[in-house]
């Protein structure tokens, strides 16, 4: 059993302290054809409250079942409470307006989203905000799904799971599961009235979720709202980085100079290494970070994408902060290749792509089976698709990279001009 002092701050985290969460043995307080109101003792303290909706149609379902929910910080932009804190893509600190009685319950799992209804009651009472901070977690517990935390931080702290999954066998339905905790007191206090009350309001919410007025277009934002960056062929060593002395202090490695940058103020270029932010092994998200911190940029970039470790050869950022940097980091980065070639001698160097599919880490891709309800079978695998890329001329050696590369068993001489004036689609 959890202790009293436990919250849980992410999916996986709800899953560990509550191994029943997903299965039947819960007291069933409500049941409606397709909904349910249950409710167990809480690990750490409390009652939790279940509420499960089935079946629920959703409009112009997005292809990629897990991308049904949308991201806290995309939400945000279309008015869903206000965003305060933006921690990687699918994390972010969020202030909302509700912190009354049902409109906060339902306000814990749905958000601003449950409708006008909730939103303009919650404002209209003149209720103080509520700051929650929020963490997506997609193909989690099973592929496809996808599932949320909530908490509220502060005096009267808060925690909510809300998980949506496709519905077995059917096209374009899906399942809404929202779990919350509520002081005992409350709970033993309440009537049925009140849990049937409950129940009804969240019904009302889970469909405007999923089918609101604004929801398609949400759901093309947050496909739309990032870039992943993949490096390869760095089998001669790291990647390089232009030299200013106030951002490689540490730095051991010797410099190397190119006459093609001096018109750029780029002549110094020095070697990558991982200690010098003080990882052990290479990560992409910290040499870029880097490279664009030695241009004068501050730009986020992350190794987090919706709950899950990117590879260490990639990284994400926002596509307006890559559409800012873009033209100059390209420049930059060709001259990077110039100089990576001067000091390791050869003809190859590091190439950069841009708008690739993710790959993850593998870590623990379900809870035990005891956890889940049987639902679906297996999964492909998911395959890098390059779309643009920054090489110049791609060699047919085998790549020995201090990274893994995905390529083929022969891979064909490419020739790309670069033409940075295109913006990125």
């Amino acid at each position: 059993m959890a202790s009293m002092s436990f919250r849980p701050r992410r999916v996986e985290d709800w899953f560990d302290a509550v191994p029943n969460l997903l299965s039947e043995d819960w007291d069933t307080e409500v049941e409606k054809p397709q909904a349910t109101l249950s409710h167990l003792a809480c690990p750490w303290g409390g009652r939790l409250i279940r509420v499960a909706v089935a079946g629920i149609s959703v409009s112009d379902a997005p292809m990629k079942k897990s991308h049904v929910l949308v991201r806290p910080e995309t939400r945000a932009a279309f008015g869903s409470g206000s965003l305060l804190e933006h921690l990687a893509p699918g994390e972010a600190v969020l202030r909302r307006w509700a912190d009354w009685g049902l409109l906060r319950l339902c306000s814990i799992l749905f958000g601003d989203m449950a409708g006008p209804t909730f939103t303009t009651s919650a404002r209209t009472l003149k209720t103080a905000p509520v700051l929650t901070h929020q963490r997506l977690r997609r193909d989690f517990p099973s592929p496809g799904d996808a599932a949320m935390a909530f908490f509220h931080e502060g005096d009267d702290a808060q925690e909510g799971f809300l998980m949506c999954s496709p519905t077995v066998a059917t096209e374009n339905k899906f399942d809404l599961v929202g779990v919350f905790r509520m002081p005992d007191e409350k709970f033993w206090s309440w009537t049925s009235i009140h849990f049937q009350l409950l129940l009804d309001s969240a019904c009302r919410a889970s469909h405007w979720l999923l089918n609101g007025p604004l929801t398609r277009e949400m759901r093309q934002a947050d496909a739309e709202a990032y870039v992943v960056l993949t490096i390869q062929s760095c089998k001669r060593g790291l990647p390089l980085y232009p030299f200013v002395a106030s951002v490689a202090r540490g730095a051991t490695e010797p410099t190397v100079s190119i006459a093609a940058g001096e018109h750029l103020g780029l002549d110094k270029w020095i070697r990558f290494s991982p200690g010098q932010v003080g990882s052990e092994k290479f990560r992409l998200s910290e040499y870029i970070q880097l490279f664009l911190q030695s241009l004068g940029e501050l730009v986020p970039i992350y190794s987090i994408m919706d709950g899950r470790k990117l590879v260490p050869y990639q990284c994400v950022l926002r596509r307006e902060d890559w559409r800012r940097v873009r033209q100059r980091f390209v420049e930059c980065f060709l001259l990077q290749k110039t100089a990576y070639r001067r000091a390791n001698g050869g003809s190859t160097a590091p190439s950069l792509h841009e708008d690739v599919d993710p790959r993850f880490i593998t870590e623990r891709e379900r809870p035990p089976a005891e956890l889940l309800r049987t639902r679906r079978g297996g999964t492909s695998g998911v395959r890098v698709v390059v779309r643009r890329t920054f090489v110049e001329v791609e060699s047919e050696e085998s790549d020995d990279d201090v990274m893994p590369s995905e390529r083929q068993s022969q891979r064909p001489k490419t020739t790309t001009i670069l033409p940075v004036e295109i913006s990125v689609a």
